[in-house]
């Protein structure tokens, strides 16, 4: 039976509509392509990441053995990559519980935001190719296993002869330990470099950060939309994409990207898998469903854990996620075992590349290390014990009495926290840089720009005020704001979904802020905001933004407001006029970041390095021996134009004559060079220029945000005694 109208007792039956079913076929039209609009949003928020992954889960034990080679690496990752993308595809799809609604006006506007960002820090991407700081030590292991299936070789002592005993092999980026020289950081990265090497050279590797930045806009946005709602993912993604350094970082050879891109579809993913098993509670969820939540929380646990190949400190982001997944095992939704084995694959494929591979790597960073393994230990443990203990209680928290003032408080807190962390420069100083080296380089900047000379100190008491340069305080007060929002609603029980995103990026975002752990030059340090800091900020300013206008369109407030909030409330209404109304406004709070991103995003650095490490390579023959006066081109040397290379510290005429005689006996040609001329010139030997580049690199400035980029010379000087 069918009804074409519907009738009121005591009233004549209406006539049938002519249009209600042209108008049925319009709606039905509409909800299926919104589903396939808010699908397309889903797949470009975690399907980079995913393939992503899989490269990684191929090509990290292949380099780590000795296998990485084009032929083995990339049909190994196609064949992986395959399913895991499949499978991340799965619940989007559905049309029942877990399913997914979006304009295509938010699909498009993220998409652009995200095209814009990675077009333009690609065309302005910077040229580091000579080691210099991190982003030169990414290029220089990617460029190494480009040419060479894995990641260590030998010290090169025969090529030295007796000289080698005088000599030092370890240079930037590179450790020595039993005899193989090793490279610095995490692996993953490098051999994401490595296969754009392959593709393009030297511009692939400059040009795949930028591809990797924007694919982590889109995997923020498709987060925002999946907590906030799809009209939400385009103004996250500008919020995270008009700071400069998410730009800086994807402009250059960083690893950050790469982590943000991870970090933020892992979350996406477990909140879409969230959202279904919510939906289809007991019984009356289908098989299918569960399996879809499964392999979503499987891919999820797996995107989190493998972070631990591309950068260190991931394994924080991971320990602060365990204990919402206790949450999720306490309320009986499936999923957490899958989780569990998907975090088992990733998570030890990461501690395996750190025992084995970058051992040296770990043990200069032991002191953050062990409290990463402090976390990763008592969180789970701790976690479990709780949920045991509430799920053998039988009570929710909530009906005991004392906790109605539990979200209130909670809320009050997170903003005194935020006050708290702002003032700290009035409060104390922090010293905490231990480092010899790291003091005297911060002592050096501080004499230079007239600051009171102290060394130890890091200006970690300062990092809300780094935030604040590139954010503006209006979006980092609306972010705190925010924060305290979602608190109220997690602990009220009516926000469970955004427990992720609050331990996640709320817990490591203080965390990087109360101890950046890095040298406190900017804008070198700033990229130590760009994971969990600049994404949390992006997301929390959203969920306010959201509140308030729909606030402002609900009835019960429009009742009780005033004539102005009723007027903001129509204006801001979802029509293609108050569409426009909120982008003027979205702009009008993003105009501070926009203001810096504009002025310093256009500035490149390090341009014309390519060219001078290939007239490095074109002066130097293959039966020379290369000993450097300084470091700042032994990677160079040794990974690009394939030659021994070593390093004579303290060198003196006697101990430079025992070198030079040591090649020869060994067979090989001896070289002397140096970036300067300062450390050849007293020998009176013959100096040949081999490079004399002036180009720009970034600032070091300590106390105030960057304004430009400083001039670098790079020079490089050869003596054939």
């Amino acid at each position: 039976m069918s009804f074409t109208a519907a009738t009121v007792p005591g009233q004549p039956a209406a006539p049938p509509s002519r249009r209600a079913p042209a108008v049925r076929r319009l709606l039905e039209a509409t909800s299926a392509d919104s589903a396939r609009a808010g699908r397309l949003l889903l797949l470009l928020a975690v399907v980079p990441a995913v393939a992503v992954t899989a490269w990684l889960l191929v090509a990290v034990p292949l380099a780590a053995t000795g296998h990485f080679r084009p032929g083995i690496v990339v049909p190994a990752a196609v064949v992986l990559a395959i399913p895991l993308v499949r499978w991340a595809t799965r619940l989007p799809r559905r049309s029942g519980a877990g399913s997914f609604t979006a304009p295509w006006s938010a699909v498009v506007a993220t998409s652009a935001i995200a095209v814009g960002f990675a077009g333009f820090a690609a065309v302005r991407s910077s040229q580091q190719a000579v080691l210099h700081r991190d982003a030169g030590t990414y290029a220089q292991v990617g460029l190494w296993l480009s040419d060479h299936p894995g990641l260590t070789t030998p010290v090169p002592v025969d090529a030295f002869g007796a000289a080698a005993a005088q000599l030092t092999f370890a240079h930037p980026g590179f450790y020595v330990q039993d005899g193989l020289i090793v490279p610095q950081f995490m692996t993953g990265w490098p051999t994401m470099l490595a296969a754009a090497h392959w593709v393009a050279g030297w511009q692939g590797m400059f040009v795949l950060p930028a591809l990797v930045g924007g694919a982590a806009l889109l995997a923020v946005g498709g987060l925002a939309g999946r907590l906030f709602g799809a009209r939400w993912a385009p103004v996250a993604a500008l919020l995270l994409g008009s700071a400069w350094p998410m730009l800086r970082v994807s402009q250059t050879t960083y690893s950050e990207p790469l982590a943000c891109l991870m970090l933020a579809a892992g979350l996406c993913l477990a909140a879409g898998a969230w959202n279904a098993g919510v939906s289809a509670d007991g019984p009356a969820r289908s098989a299918e469903t569960r399996r879809d939540v499964g392999w979503s929380m499987a891919l999820s646990g797996l995107l989190l854990s493998a972070g631990e190949l591309v950068r260190l400190d991931m394994g924080v982001d991971f320990a602060l996620m365990i204990p919402a997944i206790g949450w999720w095992w306490l309320r009986r939704r499936g999923g957490v075992w899958p989780f569990a084995a998907g975090a088992v694959v990733g998570g030890g494929l990461g501690f395996l590349d750190c025992r084995f591979v970058t051992w040296p790597y770990v043990l200069v960073n032991w002191s953050s290390v062990r409290l990463m393994i402090v976390v990763l230990v008592l969180s789970p443990v701790v976690t479990a014990g709780l949920a045991l203990f509430l799920r053998r209680w039988h009570r929710d928290v909530r009906t005991l009495r004392w906790w109605r003032w539990a979200p209130p408080v909670a809320a009050a807190g997170t903003l005194v926290l935020g006050l708290l962390l702002a003032v700290r420069p009035l409060l104390y100083v922090d010293r905490s840089i231990t480092a010899a080296n790291t003091i005297e380089y911060v002592a050096s900047h501080q004499e230079q720009f007239g600051l009171p000379v102290d060394g130890t100190r890091s200006y970690a008491e300062q990092t809300v005020s780094w935030v604040s340069w590139y954010t503006g305080w209006p979006v980092l007060v609306l972010a705190w704001i925010g924060a305290a929002g979602v608190v109220y609603a997690v602990t009220r029980g009516r926000g469970w979904r955004f427990l992720p995103i609050l331990l996640v990026y709320g817990g490591s975002g203080v965390a990087s802020l109360l101890r950046p752990a890095i040298t406190p030059d900017h804008p070198w340090a700033d990229r130590r905001l760009v994971v969990e800091v600049l994404p949390a900020v992006a997301l929390f300013a959203t969920w306010t933004l959201a509140a308030l206008i729909r606030s402002g369109g609900t009835g019960r407030v429009r009742a009780a407001a005033t004539g102005g909030w009723r007027a903001a409330g129509r204006l801001l209404a979802p029509t293609p006029t108050g569409a426009l109304a909120r982008l003027v406004v979205l702009l009008a709070i993003a105009a501070p970041a926009l203001v810096v991103t504009a002025r310093l995003g256009p500035n490149r650095t390090e341009v014309g390095e390519p060219d001078a490490a290939a007239a490095v390579c074109r002066a130097l023959r293959p039966t020379d021996s290369v000993v450097m006066m300084d470091t700042q081109w032994s990677p160079t040397i040794r990974n690009q134009c394939g030659l021994p290379v070593a390093a004579l510290e303290n060198p003196t005429v006697e101990r430079m004559q025992e070198v030079v005689a040591g090649i020869r006996a060994a067979g090989q040609v001896p070289v002397l060079m140096s970036s300067s001329t300062l450390t050849l010139l007293p020998y009176g030997l013959p100096l040949e220029r081999i490079v004399y580049l002036d180009t720009h690199e970034d600032q070091h400035v300590l106390t105030w945000r960057p304004t430009g980029t400083d001039p670098r010379r790079l020079e490089c000087w050869l003596v054939r005694p």
